[in-house]
Parts: C-alpha cells; structure tokens; sequence
C-alpha cells in the first residue's frame, strides 16, 4: 500500500509518496494544476508530478492500483469543476479530491482547530472552529484572490500601461515593465489575451524589489496587497481562529509587514499541504473500510471533509 499528498496550485504542482508506514519514498513536481485554467491541464499537471514522485522512488505506474491519493487542487472548492475532475481517468485504487485550501489546512493544524491562509500565485482562507467550517476567498483570479501574486502583477500592468500613456506618472518600475513589452502596447495586449495567473504572478518580485528600493509604484502596488491580506486575516480572526498559518510563496514577504496585533495571531504549520493531502489519502482508505482495490473514488470527502 502507497499513499500519495498531490498539492496544486496555480504555479505548480508537488506530489509526495509515502510508504504505508510514513516513510517518504519521493517527491515530484510539475506545472499549475488550478482546475479554473482547465480540467485536462489539471489533471495531466497531476499526474506528471506523481509519475516525477514515483520515479523518484524507483517505481513505475505499476503500483498505482495499490495507491491512495489525496489531492488538494486550486479551483477544486468549485463544485463543477472538482466534478469534472473527479471523472477524470483516475489510475488510483482510491482517491480524495478537495481545494488547495482545504489541505493546506489539515497539514497545519490536524487534527486541532485554526485557520490558514494561502498567498501564492492565488489566495484562498480555511477555517474550522468546534463544527463550523468556512473557506474565504479562493474564487478564481477574474473575480477573488485578493493579495494575491496575480493580483499584484496584473496590478502593475496596468499601471505600466496607464504611465505609459501618460496618464500617471512613470517610475522605473512601470518602465521595466513595458520595456519587457518593446515599449508597446499592442504587444502587452497580445500577451495579455493569454495570460494565466502565473503569468502575472511573475510579476509580483518585480514589484516587491521596486517597494525595496522606494519606487513609488512599487510601494503602492504592495501596500495595497498587503492591506487585503490584513483584511483576509481579521476576517479570520472574527471567526474566532486563535491559531492561524500564512501560506504561500509570499508568506515571507507579508509577515514582517503585517501589524503587531495580527501578526501576533500567526503560528507554524505543523507540516505542509501535501502532508495534509497523505491525511486525505488515508481517510479515504478508513472511509473505505480498507476494501480491495476497486475504481477510483475521488468525490470522497476525506478526513471530514470541506
């Protein structure tokens, strides 16, 4: 018996096995697995990073019918499109399929209460306190993932384009912005046309290094970002989480700019989102009674449930 912990986010995907006795046997890594950018992408962005994991193991597809997998996929508290990649072609003996939030969520604080927050690529808030359950945020780049490196990007393209046309005032930020773009418009609009949320997440160092440096644009652009990560955490806090774990590759940035009040709220993950997805993967097995091996069941709830 293997169990394999699948985080997807919107810039990648990392997959984990583990052996049946905890041993970690391998890692593996691949592109965005956000079901939001489509459900076929997710699922292939899925199941290369669990052929990179068993690889690394020194296996093959082989042992996929003696595996369980949780998975937790951006996009996937969606119900129409965790359905649709639920019907995906799933190899595995049992699988549990939940948003990234969810399993970030188990990783930090199982099996105790508390609240996380996830600021990536997107952004997305979890939290469970006694028997209430709710998820903030998480809705996708058109119209949620505040604070978000997306969101920062997409920013400051669009203040890139307003100074270049004189609109605003130029800094040397939005300079090196257009200049990634010839100087043209039509060529940022041509990118823009297909431009996933990792695309404009790219541009988040961008702006975090010119607020460093006393850019104007930069230091707007991140204060703005940081106030709604701020928001996202009092809101939490109301809720009544006393323990809560910011997430995400712009976690290092946010935490030593947050106020004394709301950072004093802060606390380590016990451990990271594809650990929470292995205690998916093995609720799924105990939801099972541990039968034999049968067709993959990745509409399951494990370990609760979201």
């Amino acid at each position: 018996m293997y169990f394999l912990g699948v985080d997807g986010g919107g810039t990648k995907c990392r997959a984990r096995l583990v052996a049946e006795d905890g041993r970690v046997l391998g890692e593996g890594l691949s592109q965005t697995a956000n079901v939001t950018a489509g459900v076929e992408k997710s699922f292939n962005a899925i199941m290369a990073s669990v052929e990179a994991a068993v690889a690394k193991a020194g296996l093959d597809s082989r042992i996929y019918p003696d595996c369980v997998a949780g998975c937790g996929i951006a996009g996937a508290n969606i119900q129409d499109l965790k359905a649709a990649l639920t019907a995906m072609p799933f190899p595995f003996r049992k699988m549990s399929l939940e948003s990234d939030a969810y399993a970030a969520w188990l990783g930090a604080h199982h099996p105790d209460d508390g609240a996380i927050l996830i600021a990536g690529t997107g952004s997305a808030g979890f939290a469970r306190i006694g028997e209430r359950i709710k998820t903030l945020g998480g809705w996708g780049f058109a119209v949620s993932d505040s604070g978000s490196g997306a969101h920062m990007g997409q920013r400051l393209i669009r203040t890139a384009l307003l100074c270049h046309e004189r609109i605003r005032p130029a800094s040397e930020l939005t300079e090196k912005v257009m200049a990634r773009f010839g100087s043209d418009p039509q060529a940022l609009v041509a990118w823009s046309e297909t431009a996933l949320p990792r695309d404009y997440a790219a541009f988040a160092p961008m702006v975090v290094a010119a607020a460093q440096r006393d850019d104007p644009v930069g230091k707007e652009i991140l204060a703005e970002s940081l106030k709604e990560i701020e928001e996202l955490l009092l809101a939490l806090s109301n809720l009544g989480a006393q323990r809560i774990c910011l997430l995400g590759g712009l976690s290092e940035i946010y935490v030593p700019l947050l106020s004394a009040d709301i950072r004093s709220l802060l606390v380590e993950p016990r451990t990271d989102a594809m650990g929470g997805a292995i205690i998916m993967a093995r609720g799924a097995l105990e939801d099972a009674g541990q039968s034999g091996a049968g067709q993959s069941d990745a509409g399951r709830s494990g370990a609760g449930g979201a």
